[in-house]
């Protein structure tokens, strides 16, 4: 994968579309959009690779940072940065829990599925643990924009050079990532930023 533009919504069913839609409004905060946007080509991708249920894993990923549309800019300015306040993160995570659980019921989504999205929601970024497979691509995804489309963003957001911001990522790799393939992927497109870099100097 590189960060050339890949036009995600190609690649989603009628359902997945209509969710976007209805998540899209609460994704105009930050990059908010472009990164799900990117996080849903690397869950497309992982889940091409790992045994996981995608009726779970990308509306999990199209709704994962609905909440930030609810959270004050001060906290948001404190909470996005590399190693963030978990009870500030946090504030997302509930807020976001109820609003995807808002669209999934409008939807008229199953049950059973909706919980299990909304319990992937409701942790995944302080959640230190992974609670299924499903969930293990929902975070990956999440972290890897930071290496990808998501990456130039914050180089402008956070007092660091594009070369630190790319070893302070590096370093994180097996801590960040649960599933090796994510892991892969990560080391490639900071590799690829690396190259970017150079090419701006």
């Amino acid at each position: 994968m590189s960060i050339k533009d890949y036009d995600v919504s190609l690649h989603l069913n009628v359902i997945e579309s209509a969710i976007l839609k209805l998540a899209k409004p609460y994704l105009q905060i930050r990059d908010n959009e472009r990164h799900t946007l990117n996080a849903i080509e690397f869950a497309l991708k992982l889940l091409e690779i790992y045994d996981a249920e995608r009726m779970i894993v990308i509306p999990a990923m199209i709704l994962h940072d609905v909440g930030w549309s609810q959270v004050s800019q001060d906290i948001i300015s404190k909470a996005c940065r590399p190693h963030p306040v978990k009870k500030l993160v946090r504030i997302h995570e509930k807020e976001g829990v109820k609003l995807a659980a808002g669209i999934l019921k409008d939807m008229g989504y199953d049950i059973t599925m909706s919980a299990t999205i909304v319990e992937i929601i409701n942790g995944h970024d302080t959640r230190s643990i992974a609670v299924s497979t499903n969930d293990k691509i929902v975070k990956d995804s999440d972290k890897l924009t930071r290496c990808a489309k998501s990456f130039w963003f914050w180089t402008q957001q956070l007092p660091m050079a594009p070369r630190e911001l790319a070893d302070t990522i590096e370093d994180t790799i097996e801590e960040w990532f649960f599933l090796d393939k994510s892991k892969e992927i990560a080391k490639e497109e900071l590799k690829q930023r690396r190259m970017e870099e150079r090419e701006l100097l």
